[in-house]
């Protein structure tokens, strides 16, 4: 496939040579001075001892000591090219994420865990680039600076008082640095082609296996084995986790940015009905989950919206097929909880988020989440946490008086815009708030400004990142999802890269003098006239 120019240097990549990329800096210890290669291997000496004085007393910080060891030295073979690194860690880091769920944020040794350590490599690649890279988005950038600002001024006074509580719910602002990261890393390489090709690649393998995984983990969660020390399965995928990547497939697949990004000569027609059928199965195995139905249909609703001439008709025919076999048949299945599949099931779904359902569990749970909600709006907005929230350490379940769990291991309200709230105050969600309207007024603003000029593909990965965006949102308003790495992470990082997007766009209209299309004649033909 030829390079279609999504670039992110400050030159167009088509008619004209593309901007030369600094030389690479010698490999950390072939170039370094002798004084920095002994200073290195003394620090890593001092570690291992300080790891054999603490074997016996203090097995787990010991093993985090380890952990920490061996990702020094893995630097220091790799910091020539930390920035490819850093960005394949964090690719490598949303699949496990994506295919496994929760049980993927385990790998590592505590407190090192896979997520904290992509973000250290992360911070230290985009140090070593020294710069962001961002120059026509700067108020997003602001924003995102305030924030983060206020969460830490709502963390750092409870350190003492919570202890490591505090960092683990701290994460859910400390995450927006996986947004810098992904956007300095990817305008530093001008990955961004390369990035959704690989998304596409993917794509087909997540249909196939996201409702496997889910329903092997509904049936046989107790026997899948676990982490040590966790308690975790390896495997532990969540429908609204699934749901949220399942609606940014749907968008994908509407725009047809799998024919645009796939190899010449491997798209087929059949190939796309199978993958809607997967993806239809992949929506039924997730139908228990309310904000995961939420996520798919409006993640579809607003790309079919506006782009009206989409590629709607296959999923809507395969979803009317569906229907009538489970209607017409009655067609039920149970996973050993207490909602099947079923037709009646969805529409008690439907019911429940509308209105009442008639169904005591799910008027229970709605009920539950409600009443904490608003408590939660009288001490904060009408109460004394207006400014300053409660902070982060405090298990907000249980001083709440919301607990369920006898373990206490549920912390924050089902509803990731009200932790902010809970946690920040009234400023903090502020902050939210406006931070992710900017970052959505950027994004159909480039969508707009790229359907004017004639780039259909640039329009449509606009609407793509935004529908995948929304999907996040959606699912974090019903779900305790951005607090933990396999939703906050890859939210992040969809910031990061909508970000990198819009200022790659910016810079090649300010360097072309003319409007230019990204190859649309590389696109393989689509039913619809803009194309």
């Amino acid at each position: 496939m030829k390079s279609l120019p999504l670039r992110s240097t400050g030159r167009v990549s088509s008619g004209r040579a593309a901007a030369k990329r600094p030389a690479a800096s010698p490999p950390m210890g072939a170039g370094s001075s002798p004084l920095s290669r002994w200073a290195v291997w003394l620090a890593l000496l001092l570690l291992a001892l300080l790891v054999g004085l603490l074997a016996t007393v203090q097995p787990l910080l010991a093993g985090g000591l380890v952990a920490l060891m061996v990702l020094i030295t893995g630097l220091t073979r790799v910091w020539h090219r930390l920035s490819e690194v850093a960005l394949g860690f964090i690719g490598i880091s949303l699949v496990g994420y994506a295919f496994l769920g929760k049980g993927y944020a385990y790998v590592g040794v505590p407190p090192l865990f896979v997520g904290e350590i992509a973000l250290v490599v992360g911070l230290l690649a985009l140090w070593r680039v020294g710069t962001l890279g961002i120059r026509y988005h700067r108020g997003v950038l602001a924003l995102l600076g305030v924030f983060m600002v206020i969460g830490l001024i709502n963390t750092v006074p409870y350190v003492g008082t919570y202890g490591i509580d505090t960092l683990r719910d701290g994460v859910t602002w400390a995450y927006a640095a996986f947004a810098l990261v992904v956007a300095g890393l990817l305008l530093r390489l001008g990955v961004l082609e390369r990035v959704v090709e690989q998304y596409a690649r993917l794509l087909p393998w997540f249909l196939f296996l996201a409702p496997v995984s889910l329903v092997m983990f509904k049936i046989l969660e107790n026997s899948i084995p676990q982490w040590p020390g966790s308690g975790t399965p390896i495997l532990a995928p969540k429908a609204g986790d699934i749901g949220v990547h399942l609606a940014g497939i749907v968008a994908f697949l509407l725009l047809g940015l799998h024919q645009a990004f796939m190899k010449p000569g491997t798209y087929r027609v059949r190939q796309e009905w199978l993958w809607w059928g997967l993806l239809l199965v992949g929506c039924l195995s997730i139908s228990q989950s309310r904000a995961a139905l939420l996520a798919v249909f409006f993640g579809g609703l607003f790309v079919v919206l506006l782009r009206p001439r989409s590629g709607w008709g296959r999923p809507l025919y395969l979803i009317a097929v569906v229907l009538t076999l489970l209607v017409g048949f009655n067609i039920r299945v149970n996973l050993g909880t207490d909602r099947d599949i079923s037709a009646e099931a969805l529409l008690l779904n439907v019911q429940s988020i509308v209105g009442e359902s008639g169904s005591e569990v799910r008027e229970g749970s709605r009920t539950w989440r409600l009443d904490w909600w608003n408590d939660i709006v009288n001490y904060t907005v009408h109460g004394p946490y207006f400014w300053t929230g409660k902070g982060y350490g405090i298990n907000l379940a249980t001083d709440d008086g919301f607990q369920v769990f006898s373990d206490n291991s549920l912390r924050n309200p089902h509803n990731g815009h009200m932790t902010f709230l809970a946690r920040s105050g009234v400023p903090g969600f502020v902050s939210w708030v406006a931070l992710q309207l900017a970052f959505a007024f950027y994004l159909l603003r480039a969508y707009a400004l790229a359907r004017r000029n004639g780039q259909p593909l640039w329009a449509n990965l606009f609407l793509w990142i935004f529908a995948y965006w929304m999907a996040f949102l959606i699912n974090a308003a019903f779900d305790v999802y951005l607090e933990g790495p396999q939703g906050g992470i890859w939210f992040w990082c969809v910031f990061g890269f909508g970000l990198a997007a819009m200022e790659t766009h910016r810079r090649q209209l300010a360097a072309a003098p003319a409007p230019l299309p990204i190859s649309v004649a590389l696109i393989p033909p689509y039913p619809s006239k803009e194309f």
